[in-house]
């Protein structure tokens, strides 16, 4: 005879799909022996450090950060969220950061936009996720391929090294196109194309408000008496380094602006300079469109009227009007030399 299936012991042992309650890891490494493997699954759970980075648009990356990863409720809310606001907080022993960061599309091409890299960590495991694909990451990437043995706080500076480089290099690339438009009106060549240097100013206030997100973040956490001393002497080294590169991008914004009002006041000087000769043209010609109106009116009696001559007659009237309107503006100084 069948037994009859009970549905609460059914229940207890139900088989969960392996892929349910594995992250959606975009890549890993951690530690084995004298070498970091470097790979795109979980890693072993006895390795000593860690390093996981998610795509946090998979559901079952949030479930197993919020379940499996270990961390305190206040550090796995932030980290799974969508928040873009920087931020870093200390909790029971583990951190959580978010920190802007540059998007890119799936072809690795820049969209303009800034997004934000989410970093939460814990003795002997280190997150980092995305919601869209960004820069930082693809950088980490390359760097970790062959790097040896990590820990910690060695990735988190690796972390804080590759944002500041990126803004750097994006700093460094506005500063030498400036100079190169400088060079470029110094020796009166073409005027450079506005849209350049619209471009430039929106990648400085991206760089800017980068800059400004990553600091707040830095502050908040250095005002947190929790704060372990290596970390918080790693969060004083990058908040002066982020200060300085913040500097530099103030003083890119500066010349931006000088150059951008050296360009509005040359394009002033050209347009004073067209209709300065338009209206030296329009005088020179009024006097000259009287005579010929007047010698054009269909009326009797007109002189030369019946004379072979007469239309030399008009032609050196209306050269004659407009040699002695030129002496008149050259005498009261309207005219320049």
């Amino acid at each position: 005879m069948t037994q009859p299936m009970d549905l609460a012991a059914s229940a207890d042992h139900a088989i969960v799909p392996v892929a349910l309650i594995q992250p959606g890891i975009i890549w890993s490494c951690w530690n084995e022996g004298d070498a970091l493997v470097f790979d795109h699954v979980e890693p072993p759970q006895d390795a000593p450090f860690r390093w996981i980075h998610l795509d946090l648009c998979d559901r079952r990356s949030q479930r197993w950060v919020t379940h499996e990863a270990g961390l305190p409720a206040e550090v796995s809310a932030p980290f799974i969220d969508i928040d873009i606001r920087a931020q870093g907080h200390w909790h029971r022993n583990a951190l959580v950061l978010i920190l802007p960061d540059l998007e890119r599309d799936f072809d690795e091409v820049e969209t303009g936009r800034v997004g934000a890299l989410r970093v939460a960590y814990r003795d002997g495991l280190l997150l980092t996720g995305r919601h869209r694909p960004l820069k930082t990451p693809d950088t980490l990437r390359g760097r970790l391929a062959g790097a040896g043995p990590m820990d910690g706080v060695k990735a988190l500076e690796l972390v804080f090294a590759a944002l500041g480089d990126l803004v750097s290099e994006r700093t460094q690339t506005i500063l030498s196109e400036l100079l190169s438009l400088e060079d470029q009106i110094l020796a009166d060549e073409a005027a450079p194309d506005t849209r350049l240097l619209v471009a430039m100013r929106r990648l400085s206030a991206r760089l800017h408000r980068m800059t400004v997100g990553m600091r707040s973040a830095l502050h908040r956490l250095e005002d947190d008496p929790g704060l372990p001393a290596d970390l918080a002497t790693l969060v004083s080294r990058q908040g002066s380094r982020l200060s300085a590169l913040d500097r530099e991008i103030i003083a890119a914004q500066g010349q931006l602006r000088l150059l951008r009002d050296e360009l509005d006041l040359q394009a002033n000087q050209r347009t004073n300079e067209n209709v300065y000769l338009l209206s030296v043209v329009t005088a020179l010609f009024v006097p000259a469109t009287l005579v010929t109106g007047f010698f054009g009116m269909n009326t009797g009696g007109l002189p030369g009227e019946h004379v072979a001559g007469g239309t030399t007659i008009a032609a050196i009237a209306c050269a004659a009007c407009s040699g002695a309107t030129w002496l008149a503006l050259r005498r009261m100084g309207l005219i320049r030399r």
